[in-house]
């Protein structure tokens, strides 16, 4: 396979994002029908960590088409896709990430758009797969930048598009389509395929140029019994394959699994028994597009004479939405608010809510941390997590678990009910999607660097080429040429924070504050110098915050900032900033010696009276 011969590039990324999801580096064996490693001009165009040796890709060879994925390679979330064709750019999908505990304070994660921000005219359309946050979070901040871009999707698709617009004061441009619509963008020649996924109106992209044809599938499975009864077209698929399919860009979460996933059908029992067990209120979480979760809930709801209450802002106008364009089918007088709820006894009670990630700030989060003004936890409660469980969130569900069991509700979860069941491909899905399509290349996409490097495999394993097999990571750029695709460079890719209303302002080191702030406290230390007469006249105060240790501990190090900073003014040292720099290295060193692994923030201040001046640094 065509894949990194170093580390993970220069991307802006905790390194803990991946691993619990850190970047993968390891390579499949050496036997004559594994993968292959990307050749010595190809390895010569890698990034590592730092960045250092990222070499940009040559200029673009006209008759190509070129792949640049600027999300959703090597993380579960913010997929986005570059398509470039003799100076014209389609775009696939435009996602957000959710930030993680080691990102405090950051909303959302968006894909850089440097890559593309000066030829944003030379945009055609974006192309969105369906509607999950990983999907189309980012689109409001693209479109920010370009309003009129054409937004092409499904309608459900498009409809939860209008209404994030719609709260950014944004009115978008789009065109819906359905399963065998074809049209044109440019010079691209679109296809759209309906595909099974979580979400209903899910599609995958057949995107045709004179250089050659790529499919992108978007999130899918295999489904045979999907609650709405659109199962993944693989006859469009077959014929599609029948043409000649030059790369096929798949969905890789689930390629590690074995055999195929469960029918969505299949949980309706586990639902069922969960309702019938519980003896007070219900609260079931979930995500807030998951139309098809939702529909079973509220049927389950329905059967035991329970009103649903849909809580949180994105579930209530999401299920809103599905139920007015007919996703979504409420029996009548099931669904209540959260005012009406007050006066319906508790075991006639169903919440619907967000948080099944363990979000904090999530509908869940704050019930199980007895913030949510209208919901509590009581004795014998039944709470159900009914959704997968994003790598990397265990920590942070589990925790959620504790403090509902604390409460005394009883949890149910995939560990003690099949209460959930995959919307991406298992192993054996994508074995028989790759024999159906038969793609001269294939490019994993949609997943961590373990989940691309088990879909290249199953790619090999059903005929194709590992020469052939692209392993591409956020920012590389691939070329596709005369039907060979290989990866040609790479470009600056970073995660780019929202915070508030600031958006890209936050670096990584200041993250790095944030997270001492959080975890190691800071240590603060005043003194007042007089340059003149090379002198501490008052100092130094020590101030602690979030530091277990006394005060009074610290003597022993005043005597000995005193003496290094009399000593540097001596030496010809009078600018401020320079003593503060000198008594952080000494109240640093003690504090290491000291505090052993500990390391808070220090804060130096130094007041220089022949100056009357107070720098901060």
């Amino acid at each position: 396979m065509n894949n990194k011969n170093t580390t993970t590039k220069n991307t802006g990324k905790n390194s803990s994002r991946n691993g619990g999801r850190k970047k993968n580096t390891a390579r499949p064996g050496s036997k004559a029908n594994a993968p292959q490693t990307r050749s010595a001009a190809a390895s010569r165009n890698s990034a590592d960590t730092r960045g250092n040796r990222m070499v940009a890709p040559p200029k673009y060879r006209k008759g190509s088409m070129r792949i640049v994925p600027l999300g959703g390679l090597g993380e579960i979330g913010r997929n986005m896709n570059v398509v470039e064709y003799n100076g014209h750019i389609l775009l696939i999908d435009c996602g957000v990430l959710f930030p993680e505990e080691e990102q405090p304070g950051v909303d959302l994660i968006l894909p850089d758009f440097s890559y593309i921000r000066g030829r944003l005219d030379k945009v055609e359309a974006l192309v969105l797969t369906h509607g999950h946050e990983d999907h189309i979070g980012a689109v409001p901040y693209l479109l920010r930048e370009r309003p009129d871009i054409p937004l092409i999707g499904s309608k459900l698709t498009l409809a939860f598009v209008e209404a994030k617009c719609k709260e950014h004061h944004i009115e978008p441009v789009m065109q819906p389509v359905e399963g065998r619509d074809k049209m044109k963008a440019g010079p691209f020649s679109l296809e759209f395929i309906t595909v099974t996924h979580s979400i209903p109106d899910a599609l995958a992209v057949s995107v045709r140029t004179p250089a050659g044809h790529i499919i992108d599938t978007g999130d899918m499975k295999l489904d045979q019994l999907p609650l709405d009864h659109k199962i993944t077209d693989l006859r469009e698929f077959s014929r599609l394959g029948e043409q000649g399919v030059d790369l096929l860009m798949a969905d890789s979460t689930n390629a590690e699994v074995p055999g195929f996933v469960k029918p969505e059908t299949s949980i309706g029992p586990a639902l069922d028994k969960a309702f019938g067990d519980a003896k007070r209120k219900i609260i079931v979480a979930s995500f807030s597009s998951h139309v098809h979760r939702v529909q079973q809930v509220v049927d389950a709801a329905h059967k035991y004479n329970r009103k649903v209450v849909f809580v949180g802002r994105s579930m209530v106008r999401n299920m809103g939405i599905a139920a007015d364009l007919g996703y979504l089918h409420l029996p009548e007088n099931t669904v209540v608010d959260l005012k009406e709820a007050r006066d319906i006894r508790d075991d006639q009670l169903v919440y619907m809510c967000t948080g099944s990630q363990g979000e904090p700030m999530a509908a869940l989060g704050r019930i199980a941390d007895g913030n949510h003004q209208d919901i509590t936890i009581n004795e014998f409660d039944t709470v159900i997590l009914a959704s997968s469980l994003i790598p990397g969130n265990e920590h942070e569900v589990y925790k959620v678990i504790n403090k509902l069991a604390r409460l005394g509700a009883r949890v149910v979860n995939r560990d003690n009910a099949a209460i959930h069941v995959s919307g991406h491909c298992n192993e054996g899905e994508l074995l028989y999607f790759y024999n159906i399509v038969q793609p001269k290349c294939a490019m994993p996409i949609h997943g961590e660097n373990r989940h691309l490097i088990a879909n290249g495999l199953v790619a090999v394993k059903t005929g194709v080429d590992p020469k052939n097999v692209v392993l591409a990571e956020d920012g590389d750029v691939v070329d596709l040429y005369h039907g060979q695709a290989a990866i040609v460079g790479s470009v600056p890719c970073g995660y780019v924070y929202v915070d508030g209303t600031s958006v890209g302002e936050i670096t990584e080191d200041e993250l790095e504050k944030r997270r001492i702030l959080s975890e190691e406290g800071f240590v603060s230390s005043f003194v007042v110098v007089d340059t003149d007469r090379n002198e501490v006249i008052s100092g130094p105060k020590i101030y602690l915050n979030a530091v277990a240790e006394d005060e009074s501990e610290f003597n022993e190090v005043r005597a000995q900032i005193v003496l290094d900073l009399e000593n540097a003014m001596l030496s010809g040292t009078k600018d401020t900033y320079q003593l503060q720099q000198k008594m952080r290295r000494t109240l640093g060193g003690w504090i290491g010696r000291k505090l052993r692994r500990r390391r808070p923030m220090i804060v130096p201040v130094v007041a220089d009276l022949a100056r009357d001046v107070i720098q901060h640094d």
